[in-house]
């Protein structure tokens, strides 16, 4: 213990950070210099697991440990130094358990000028988040994992975060009414990476002069979304809800692409793949309603995807469709990697004989690729003679293709 003691103020606190802080306010029992080391600390951590264990529900234990954890918190919140905060990390998130609880720490936490803010909620009233939490000058890094019974909408009368480079929202409604996103765009100047999650959009438009990295993961969409933003790198699109419909606009700098979309009957015209030309990797998987047609349509349209080196195909059955395949590979004369994942078709038989139709297509296909020459086939459990078809379709129809690997 004298040798801790010795320890300069700066190494301790940076040891006790590396605690709960629930731990780290607990050492101030072991001596005078640990007395008063947990109010400097640069990382704060609260969360209910540390006053009650949530796997056995009891609702009279549940509330007193709750109680103790929201007075346990606000304590550290008005009594820690008025030092610059490295990170704040609070957990309530309990299943099957339904008390209300209020965000306004958050006003706290912000006088603490945090750098990092992590905050994961599981609750069944509507949430309020304090104004103040979205002008905070220092701020870098923010994540709100929100699970209510309601989605939370965020109104705050104005964003001023200079600092933010990350946002992370889930559970969260973005309505245009509330011009959240419109401030948000305007409020964040180096905001480099946005990541939505499980949100409700209904925005028309996602509207960004230094955003490079777009996530949207498993949001319901009510309306059609143009993303205009003229710095985008990284633009990643994953909802098996059906979407109302997806806009690129100003993507010249866009390197990588991931669209899962299921395509709902309102969608109308893709018009995807034109502000997907200057990508270097790239991956489709479109499914839903009449999807093949519209992006048939797209693909009749779209420019040379000249920067192409590795595109992926999913959700697709291929192993019926090389035509398709092909028809996409002639957009693309520097692609070096194609990566298949055929899907399961239930209303065409593997050993059925290729039509004549189909014949006169594929006989139509045959060219050379002066860079592609690996080819991966996500194998499937099922299916093998379709799959043993695919491969013989790639060998007879790209003659440059040097190896097929199956993975």
């Amino acid at each position: 213990m004298d040798w801790f003691c010795n320890l300069p103020d700066e190494i301790l606190t940076h040891i006790l950070s590396f605690l709960n802080t629930k731990e780290a306010v607990q050492t101030c029992i072991l001596s005078k210099k640990w007395r008063h080391a947990w109010a400097f600390l640069p990382v704060l951590k609260f969360s209910i697991d540390d006053w009650v264990d949530t796997r056995f529900l009891d609702v009279e234990t549940m509330i007193e440990g709750e109680n103790k954890f929201e007075n346990f918190l606000y304590g550290v919140l008005e009594n820690r130094r008025p030092t610059q905060l490295d990170m704040f990390v609070y957990n309530n998130c309990v299943n099957d358990y339904g008390s209300e609880i209020s965000l306004d720490f958050l006003d706290h936490v912000a006088l603490l000028k945090p750098r990092m803010v992590y905050i994961n909620i599981c609750r069944i009233n509507q949430l309020d988040l304090p104004d103040l939490i979205f002008s905070c000058a220092s701020l870098e890094l923010l994540e709100l994992r929100i699970y209510t019974g309601e989605k939370t909408i965020i109104r705050p009368e104005a964003v001023h975060l200079p600092s933010l480079k990350v946002l992370y929202l889930m559970g969260i409604a973005l309505n245009d009414d509330d011009r959240f996103i419109q401030k948000l765009c305007l409020g964040c100047p180096v905001l480099a990476a946005l990541l939505l999650k499980h949100c409700h959009l209904n925005i028309t438009e996602i509207s960004s002069e230094v955003l490079k990295g777009l996530a949207i993961f498993d949001c319901y969409q009510s309306r059609k979304t143009r993303i205009s933003c003229p710095c985008l790198e990284v633009l990643i699109i994953d909802c098996d809800d059906a979407v109302a419909g997806i806009e690129l606009k100003n993507t010249a700098l866009l390197q990588y692409a991931n669209l899962s979309i299921d395509l709902n009957e309102n969608h109308g015209v893709l018009n995807l793949l034109n502000s997907l030309s200057y990508v270097s990797y790239l991956r489709l998987g479109l499914w839903g309603p009449q999807f093949k047609a519209k992006l048939e349509k797209d693909m009749s349209e779209c420019r040379t995807f000249s920067n192409l080196q590795v595109m992926e195909i999913a959700y697709w059955g291929l192993s019926y469709d090389i035509d398709f395949v092909t028809r996409l590979l002639k957009h693309s004369p520097s692609l070096e990697e194609l990566v298949l994942h055929p899907c399961e078709v239930l209303d065409i038989d593997p050993k059925e004989e290729p039509s004549q139709e189909e014949l006169r297509k594929e006989r139509n296909v045959l060219f050379q690729r002066k860079y592609l020459k690996t080819v991966t086939i996500v194998k499937p459990k099922w299916r093998d003679m379709a799959v043993d078809r695919l491969i013989k379709k790639l060998h007879a129809h790209i003659k440059t293709i040097e190896k097929i690997i199956i993975s």
